[in-house]
């Protein structure tokens, strides 16, 4: 039985709001590395996230305003300015493409982000 994400037992739950969830690391096999909206990315494309979140967090609608990013950061800045998607929308897509399962994966790149990955895996 795989529970995902779960949180300390010990924390308050006024704390456990605060404090991210803890994905353990789940044995998968992956036939390919994952993506991030085009771009080829590592493990669970957090750096790529976290571009993300930066572009969506100061508007970012150019790609060339994300070269003050280095690497990953960048690539997830310009897929934001680049497929021009919802957050919601780039959420679903991304889980979908990387056949995400567990939704401790989702979190990174923003609320928006997040609620889109979160419905792509109750979707059949």
């Amino acid at each position: 039985m795989r529970f995902g994400c779960l949180l300390p037992l010990w924390l308050p739950a006024a704390t456990a709001l605060a404090v991210p969830p803890l994905c353990p690391p789940v044995p998968v096999e992956r036939y390919e590395p994952r993506t991030f909206l085009g771009y080829a990315c590592r493990g669970d494309c957090d750096l790529h996230k976290a571009g993300f979140a930066w572009a969506v967090r100061w508007g970012v609608s150019d790609a060339p305003a994300c070269a003050s990013l280095d690497g990953a950061r960048a690539e997830g800045c310009r897929a934001h300015a680049e497929e021009r998607l919802a957050q919601e929308q780039a959420g679903e897509r991304w889980a979908r493409e990387n056949e995400v399962a567990e939704r401790c994966l989702c979190e990174g790149a923003g609320a928006g982000f997040a609620a889109g990955c979160r419905r792509a895996l109750e979707l059949p």
